[in-house]
């Protein structure tokens, strides 16, 4: 998918930040914004319009699994595997944080490539991202170890992944510019802009499941979670929360777009990252 003029911004906030910093203002106005790390990049041209602590390292949260979500779609185009493709849950589906998101998906459970990036992506399914992971690389270490291996080829210099899903790790971290850089190559790919952008999924009956609706959690482009922050001409996005780090939202936008991070909750934190993701 080729893709023309892209702004794309990238925000990641500490739950412990609490004052108001000081932006740098690069080709924009003086903004307030109370992410910690914020950039604003002209994709096209590689020219950063806007940036705060864009190199520091923060926790990235269930943003990691736009990684996930690339090398699974990478291993697609290689041949390796097929969006179509059925696959069975391992027991690694019963290692999950009880208090991390999930898809409800069970040992056994038959789903295919695409239906496991759905979950992944639209309600960022932990054990989505571990099935995933076994099904390219064998394990999830051999599948972390790929991770840090693209991180690398695609210039993240800020960047060590140690899981597959973002659940906290010391050892696990990344920056807002590093974010930009891999998400800008997830972008490439068409499913993942078309389950990025969806709305809604329903994922069909399985032989451990009947059917599952999954709606996005990006309220830019829907309602069904949190009202009013609709936002004309978001092409797709990803949040994601970690106990240490903050909710963050790249949204990529063609021609004229952007995307965004607030801070980790619900309620007000979520409509505070919304509030930011549009002034910038």
């Amino acid at each position: 998918m080729k893709i023309r003029r892209i702004l794309s911004v990238f925000l990641l906030t500490v739950l412990m930040v609490s004052l108001m910093l000081t932006p740098q203002a690069y080709a924009l106005p003086a903004l307030e914004i109370k992410a910690k790390a914020a950039v604003l990049v002209d994709a096209d041209e590689g020219r950063i319009i806007f940036g705060q602590n864009e190199q520091e390292r923060e926790y990235p949260a269930s943003i990691t699994k736009v990684m996930t979500a690339l090398l699974t779609l990478e291993a697609v185009d290689a041949g390796k595997l097929s969006l179509d493709q059925p696959i069975t849950a391992s027991a690694v589906v019963n290692d999950q944080d009880p208090e991390g998101s999930s898809a409800g998906i069970e040992e056994g459970e038959v789903l295919t490539v695409e239906q496991l990036l759905y979950c992944l992506l639209l309600v960022s399914a932990n054990e989505a991202a571990d099935i995933l992971a076994e099904t390219v690389s064998g394990s999830r270490e051999a599948f972390v170890e790929l991770m840090n291996q693209r991180a690398q080829e695609l210039g993240c210099t800020g960047t060590h992944f140690a899981n597959t899903n973002g659940l906290h790790d010391v050892n696990h971290y990344t920056t807002a510019y590093d974010i930009y850089l891999f998400f800008r190559e997830a972008m490439k790919h068409e499913t993942f802009m078309t389950i990025t952008g969806s709305v809604a999924y329903e994922v069909p009956a399985t032989n451990k499941s009947e059917a599952r609706e999954l709606h996005t959690t990006n309220s830019l482009l829907s309602n069904w979670r949190i009202l009013d922050y609709l936002y004309d001409g978001v092409d797709c996005g990803k949040t994601g929360g970690g106990v240490l780090s903050g909710v963050q939202l790249p949204a990529g936008r063609q021609a004229a777009g952007g995307g965004g991070a607030g801070r980790r909750g619900r309620g007000d934190s979520y409509r505070e990252l919304f509030r930011e993701r549009t002034a910038l």
